[in-house]
Order: structure tokens, then C-alpha cells, then sequence
């Protein structure tokens, strides 16, 4: 008993291992080593990164206007841009009420951190892990400001590292920063740099681009609203929605109350206000061109990299055609306003900054693209940016008016209807379309004419070349009003909501003039889909002229919109449109000879818009004209595209044709040729002859009314003219009289001669170009039926007696 005791107490008595000072003195050791062998392993793997961090100049955290340089497709400088809506203010202009909102925003622990905030770090590493991806960041404001500041996204993204790798450089380089400066100065620097949406770069650009009013001015609301923008600049943006804004400014509100900034029923008082902006930005010298090529940039690089600047701006523009599009608009538009009847406010009228006044003048637009590849070579929004930044290629629609026959005829070609099919082109009642009025005529404006006439039944290619109003509008009737709404969508109008009336056929809906080029160029590709996405942009580099964007290439969508034949047969219209219709004489114009491109051109029933849309094999440019602020009052009285948009269109296409002159569109295989006759629109016979004067000696002769169309195969089964053979028309014979007939059981007699032997007292010869008898071509005689009459004799007067006198009587 007294042994079991003994060692009962000398069990109890044992001390126990984590008791002891060894243990814990190899377990310090233990600890110490791995924490000795994981420094040298961050150290190790962090080395590369702090040694990038130190390339960057400390000396330039502040350079703000470093320039990037455009340059066009041959490497010409085409511009600059600067950031020059920033307005550099001291630290000391902005109330303590903003930092603290930025502080309780972005970095509450900005006082007392070296540059990182290992706190949040640790906080955001937890909270990401719980949600399962990346919801929360611990960026200071010293890490924003350097990433700001210096391209350490460019230059990740040209060493192919991630984002954690990124983020590395990015903090120890924040590191050196607060090393270098002090929190006064890192907060001077920020607020003058960061970008805070809609274009606005620095606190007082923002301040004055959303509230109107200086920093210094700035409420509560107002204060968090600018700071909510930080993480999402676009996205927060109070120009671009109020709402997610406010969710935004509500956040930055309750994390003000966390901090113990403000009250939690200030914050509740503020939050059930709505945003009030007032927008009177600072304006910056630039362009419309300028501003899609940075928002090209932001696109591709990010919203604030601009910022850093010093970047080589490699770009798709040709100099020569943008200078050339630009100098032919301002000419086109400077001489419209001269006209008679031009009543509007005049370019050289307005007064920018005059109490009252707003620039309401003539505006016009050019856009050129290179339909193969998508890649813009020149752009023109506007007639100048500094008075109206307003981009109407980018934003603007107009109605095309007439420029959109070409898509309404290839409706047409596509179904039951060829180019040789006839139209009635006689008055139209308005009430039957209502575009300018619901009483009257249907105007004849399309043929772009003082005085139109009327030619009667006329082939649908007649009809086009000469942009015949009431002709088309009948033939839309034929073809189906929402067929051609359909049509419309898929050239890729907005037309889905257009109603199916009439006046969708006189080009009522309105179009973007980027939709507009793009539909156009469906007929150079031969009825394949244009490009639905456009390039700016060829490659970016920074100020060491390291490569930092290249832009992939692209292909225009699969697939056809047209048969190739309709695509063909419209081009064809248009190009007999440019020598004998609504754009006559605009052939002669062009440099390249011959010209085998062809176009368009557009004006609205109240001649308030006019537009010319065209092409070459390689190029497809549109040119619109008009009024911005949806004036419906002609430009002026028969303001025709003919004499305002097709000199600017002809001006850019000739600037371009050194570089991109279009080879000729080549005619499909399948296409199928015939003589037809110009009246009838059937197929032509030896008598498709008619009566016509020689303005130049007065002689009368009989004229072919024959010419070549280009058929689709299948659509090529015409009968015979009837109108000058004298043929019996079957819609003149409805029971088929004639065709039921017995035949004769003879032989026919066959003349040996295409003409009477001997003497022709009764003019029987056959004209000069009538078939010949074995079916070769047509025949050539040196003499006519009306060649030998003598008309001369017309024209002498022929003596008559004298009446007698005669007498009235009225009973």
C-alpha cells in the first residue's frame, strides 16, 4: 500500500512537456528559423519588385502635362492631347470636409500607414477568401497615386505579369513615396491627379464638371458623391446615372459614420436627398477626332492611363483625307449659309460666351472607313469641338430621306422585281404618304431639279438614277412597306418600332451616320456584312517606345445580308445615277479615272437634312449635313445634297483615292444580259425606236430605245416588247384570242436581202440599227427612213388666200 503511494506521488510529481523551458526554447528556435528561411523567400521573391519600384522617378510624381503624341496611319503627327481639363488648386483650397470624406472613402488609416495599409490588407485577404473571388481592396491613397502617376499597368502588361505581381511594384514604390513625402504634399498630388469620371481629371474639374462650383464650396453630399466616383468613375458617374451614383454616395456616407466623422442622423438626413448636378465644366481645346481616339485608349488601356501621358498614339486616320474632309465641310457649310433663303444663325454669328446665345448654326459630318478591315480613316463630327463638343457620328440621327432608296430597291431586287421592271411615275396625292403636309402633291424633291416632270410608266432603273419620289413610293406599295422595315433592321437601322406607313419609303426613319456607311458598304462587299465594330487604334507605346497595345485584327462579320447579284444590281443603279440621275456630273469630278465606285445622295422632304453615302472596292464614305438641334425649317429653299454634301463626299474620296483606289467591283458570274427596252422595260426588238430632235440641227430621227440590263438568272424570262412592235399585249387579250388560233399549215416565205431590191419610193428600208438577218448584232446603214425627208421644208411658209369676210347675225 505504502509503494502504490510512493508512486502515485511520483507520477503527480512528473512536470508536464509543454512546462518545460526547453521546449519552449526549441520551439523560439523552430519558429525563428522558419521565420528566417520565409523572410529570406519573401525576400527572395519580393527582390525583383522592389527593384522596379525603385526605377521610377520620385521627380515626376507631379508632372501632370505630359503630352501623348497622335499619329496617323503613316506615322504623321496628326495632334496632341493633353489632359487639359485639370485644374491644378493647392491642398489648402480643399475643405477638411472633402479629405475627410476621402479619407473615410478610400484610406481611414492614411494618417498613420507607410504607404500600406497592412490592416486592410489583412481585412480584404479574410473577406475576399469568405466570398470566394475579390470583392474588397486595400489600396491606399498612396498606392492610387502611384499607379496614377507611373505606368506600372503598361508595364505589367508588357512583362505579361498579373495583377498580384502588379500590386507588388505598386506598394513598395508607395512605399518610397511616404518615404519621400509628406502626407500634405501625397494629398496635394492626389487630388490633382485622379480621375473622377465623365472626362474630369483633378478635384476642381469635377467639382466644377458635376456642381458648378469650386472645391472649396462643396457640401457634404456633394463631397461623397465626388469621393463615391474613385472606385467606379464611369459607372458612378452622375451624368451617366443618378442612381447608381447615389448608391455610390450612400456608402461613402455610412463608411463616414464608422469612422465617427459625422452623425449617424446627418447621415440619414443627407441620404434621403436626391444628387442636384449643375454642370459647368472647364473646357479643354480638342477635337472630336481627339476624343474618340482617348476614349479608344481608355478602352483598351484603362480610364486614367492618359493621365500618365508621354504615350506615341499609333492610329488608322490618314492625315490627308481628315484635312481634306474637314476643309471640304467647312467650305460646303460656309457656302450654304450664303445662299438665298439660308435664314438661321450663321458660323461666324455665334459669340461664344454671349449671355443668351446658343450655337444653333449649320453642323455636317464626315466618316470614312475602310470596309474590309473596320479601320476609320477619317472622322469628323462636327463643325468645331470648342463650341459644340457634341460628336454626331457618335450620338446624332437624322432621317436619310432619299440616300435610302438603294436599301428599299434592293428589297425590291431581292423578291419578285428586276431593274427592267415598270413603275407608274405620275402626281401622287399627299394624303397617300403625309410627310410635309396632308394636303397637295406628293413632292418631287428626290430628283434634286428646280423643276421636275413626270415621265409616265418608266423602268425601276430609271425611276432610281432619277430618285423619283411618287415612282418609289408606288413601288414600295408593291414590294410591302414592312418588308422593307424588316429590310431596314437587317442593314442595321433602329427600325424595329418604325411604323409600317408609307413615308418609311421617302426615308422617314432616322439613322446614325456610322449605320449609315456600314449598310452602305453591304453593296462594294456584294451584299456581305459590313464591319460592326470600328478601329481607331493600330498600337500604343509608351515614352521608352515599348509596345504597351496592339490592336488584334479584325474581320467583318460572317455571312450575307444580299444576294451578290442584287448587291451588284444596285451598285449599278447608283453608278448610272452619278452620269445621268440625281448626281450627274459627279463622275467628272473624280480624280480616279475611270471611277468605279459609286453613291448616293439624300435630302428630306423639308430640306433640312441632306446626306451622300458611297464607295469604292476598298472605301464606303458617308457626309451628313443638317441642324443639331432637330429643326425641321429647310436649310434653305431646295437646299439639294447634290450641292451640299456630294462636294464634300467627292473631296474626301479624291483625297483618298492615292492610297485606297478602289479596283472595279466585279460583276458575279451569275449575272445575266439582255437588250431591253427603255420604255417598256421588256425585251428589245429591232423596233424599240422612237422620235427624238437634235438640239444641234433640228433634224428629227429615230432613235434605239435599247440599252443592256444586267439580270439575276432566273429573273431574266421577258417577253418581247409590244409597245413599238405592234404585237398584240396579252393584258389586250385577256381571253388569248390570238395565241389560239390555228396554225397555217405553209411554208414561210424568207426574204434573200435584209432590204428591197431596187427602187424604195415608200422608205421601207430598215433602220440603220436593226438586227441583222442571221441574229449578229445590229446593222450598220449609211442611210434612215427619215434621213432622206427633207425638214428643212417644214419650216417654209405656205401663201393662203386671204378669208372672206364674214358676217354674224343674231336673230
Amino acid at each position: 500500500m505504502a509503494r502504490n503511494q510512493k508512486n502515485t506521488r511520483r507520477k503527480s510529481g512528473k512536470r508536464r512537456f509543454y512546462k518545460r523551458k526547453t521546449f519552449w526554447l526549441v520551439l523560439a528556435m523552430v519558429l525563428l528559423v522558419v521565420a528566417g528561411i520565409g523572410c529570406l523567400a519573401v525576400d527572395q521573391y519580393t527582390r525583383e519588385y522592389r527593384e522596379r519600384a525603385e526605377i521610377y522617378d520620385l521627380e515626376e510624381i507631379n508632372t501632370l502635362e505630359l503630352p501623348s503624341i497622335i499619329l496617323d496611319r503613316s506615322g504623321k503627327e496628326i495632334g496632341r492631347i493633353f489632359v487639359q481639363n485639370r485644374s491644378i488648386v493647392p491642398v489648402e483650397a480643399v475643405p477638411d470636409l472633402f479629405i475627410d470624406t476621402l479619407r473615410a472613402g478610400e484610406d481611414s488609416r492614411f494618417l498613420t500607414h507607410d504607404g500600406i495599409d497592412y490592416i486592410g490588407v489583412v481585412r480584404a485577404v479574410k473577406l475576399n477568401y469568405q466570398a470566394g473571388t475579390t470583392t474588397q481592396g486595400a489600396s491606399t491613397i498612396t498606392q492610387q497615386l502611384a499607379r496614377n502617376a507611373y505606368p506600372l499597368k503598361q508595364d505589367a502588361m508588357a512583362k505579361g505579369e498579373s495583377s498580384i505581381q502588379r500590386k507588388l511594384v505598386e506598394a513598395f514604390l508607395a512605399r518610397r513615396i511616404e518615404k519621400r513625402y509628406s502626407k500634405k504634399e501625397i494629398l496635394g498630388f492626389y487630388l490633382n491627379r485622379i480621375y473622377f469620371g465623365s472626362g474630369f481629371y483633378g478635384i476642381r474639374s469635377a467639382s466644377l464638371g458635376y456642381f458648378g462650383k469650386e472645391p472649396n464650396d462643396l457640401n457634404l453630399s456633394e463631397c461623397a458623391t465626388i469621393v463615391g466616383l474613385i472606385k467606379n468613375p464611369t459607372g458612378n458617374s452622375p451624368l451617366n446615372s443618378l442612381t447608381r451614383s447615389k448608391v455610390a454616395r450612400d456608402m461613402v456616407l455610412t463608411r463616414m459614420v464608422d469612422e465617427g466623422m459625422i452623425s449617424r442622423s446627418e447621415a440619414v438626413q443627407v441620404k434621403s436627398t436626391e444628387i442636384k448636378i449643375n454642370p459647368k465644366p472647364i473646357q479643354r481645346g480638342t477635337s472630336h477626332l481627339y476624343e474618340r481616339i482617348a476614349d479608344a485608349v481608355a478602352k483598351s488601356l484603362g480610364d486614367d492611363v492618359l493621365a500618365t501621358g508621354g504615350f506615341r498614339i499609333h492610329t488608322t486616320i490618314s492625315a490627308e483625307i481628315q484635312d481634306a474632309a474637314q476643309q471640304a465641310l467647312a467650305l460646303s457649310l460656309d457656302n450654304a449659309e450664303k445662299q438665298p433663303g439660308y435664314s438661321h444663325q450663321k458660323y461666324g454669328e455665334y459669340e461664344k460666351g454671349a449671355v443668351g446665345q446658343k450655337p444653333t448654326y449649320l453642323q455636317g459630318a464626315v466618316f470614312m472607313m475602310d470596309h474590309t478591315t473596320g479601320e476609320v480613316l477619317a472622322h469628323v463630327g462636327g463643325r468645331d469641338y470648342a463650341e459644340v463638343p457634341y460628336d454626331f457620328i457618335e450620338m446624332g440621327e437624322r432621317p436619310l430621306g432619299t440616300a435610302f432608296f438603294p436599301f428599299l430597291y434592293a428589297t425590291g431586287l431581292a423578291g419578285k422585281h428586276t431593274p427592267a421592271s415598270t413603275v407608274e411615275d405620275e402626281p401622287m396625292d399627299n394624303r397617300s404618304v403625309m410627310v410635309g403636309g396632308r394636303e397637295g402633291i406628293l413632292g418631287e424633291w428626290g430628283m434634286e431639279v428646280p423643276s421636275p416632270k413626270y415621265e409616265g410608266r418608266m423602268t425601276l432603273r430609271r425611276a432610281f438614277e432619277k430618285s423619283k419620289i411618287a415612282a418609289t413610293v408606288r413601288l414600295a406599295a408593291e414590294i410591302g412597306v414592312q418588308r422593307i422595315i424588316n429590310a431596314g433592321v437587317s442593314f442595321g437601322f433602329d427600325m424595329k418600332s418604325a411604323e409600317p406607313l408609307p413615308r418609311v419609303s421617302v426615308g422617314w426613319e432616322p439613322a446614325s451616320l456610322k449605320k449609315a456607311v456600314t449598310a452602305m458598304s453591304t453593296f462594294p462587299l456584294l451584299g456581305k456584312k459590313g464591319p460592326n465594330n470600328f478601329t481607331y487604334l493600330t498600337k500604343v507605346e509608351d515614352q521608352s517606345g515599348k509596345v504597351v497595345f496592339r490592336q488584334p485584327k479584325k474581320f467583318n462579320p460572317a455571312g450575307l445580308l444580299l444576294d451578290e447579284s442584287v448587291a451588284w444590281q444596285v451598285h449599278s443603279l447608283m453608278a448610272g445615277g452619278m452620269d445621268e440621275g440625281s448626281a450627274s456630273g459627279l463622275r467628272k469630278e473624280m480624280i480616279a479615272k475611270p471611277f468605279y465606285g459609286a453613291g448616293k445622295g439624300g435630302t428630306t422632304h423639308d430640306f433640312a437634312d441632306t446626306w451622300f453615302l458611297g464607295y469604292n472596292a476598298r472605301i464606303t464614305c458617308g457626309v451628313w449635313t443638317g441642324f443639331l438641334h432637330g429643326n425641321t425649317e429647310p436649310i434653305y429653299p431646295g437646299a439639294f445634297s447634290r450641292d451640299i454634301s456630294m462636294p464634300v463626299w467627292a473631296a474626301a474620296m479624291n483625297a483618298a483615292t492615292p492610297a485606297f483606289g478602289g479596283k472595279e467591283i466585279e460583276r458575279p458570274a451569275s449575272m445575266v444580259e439582255m437588250k431591253i427596252c427603255s420604255v417598256s422595260g421588256k425585251r428589245a426588238t429591232q423596233f424599240c425606236q422612237e422620235m427624238a430632235e437634235d438640239i444641234s440641227t433640228g433634224n428629227v430621227r429615230s432613235v434605239s430605245t435599247q440599252f443592256s440590263e444586267w439580270f439575276r438568272k432566273g429573273t431574266d424570262n421577258l417577253s418581247f416588247c409590244t409597245l413599238h412592235s405592234g404585237a398584240i399585249d396579252s393584258s389586250m387579250d385577256p381571253n388569248g384570242a390570238w395565241n389560239n388560233m390555228p396554225a397555217l399549215d405553209a411554208i414561210p416565205i424568207r426574204p434573200k436581202n435584209p432590204v428591197l431590191i431596187g427602187e424604195d419610193p415608200y422608205h421601207t428600208e430598215l433602220p440603220s440599227y436593226a438586227t441583222s438577218s442571221d441574229g449578229g448584232g445590229l446593222m450598220r446603214r449609211s442611210t434612215n427612213v427619215l434621213d432622206s425627208l427633207d425638214l428643212g421644208d417644214f419650216e417654209d411658209s405656205i401663201k393662203m388666200r386671204k378669208p372672206e369676210k364674214m358676217e354674224i347675225y343674231v336673230e
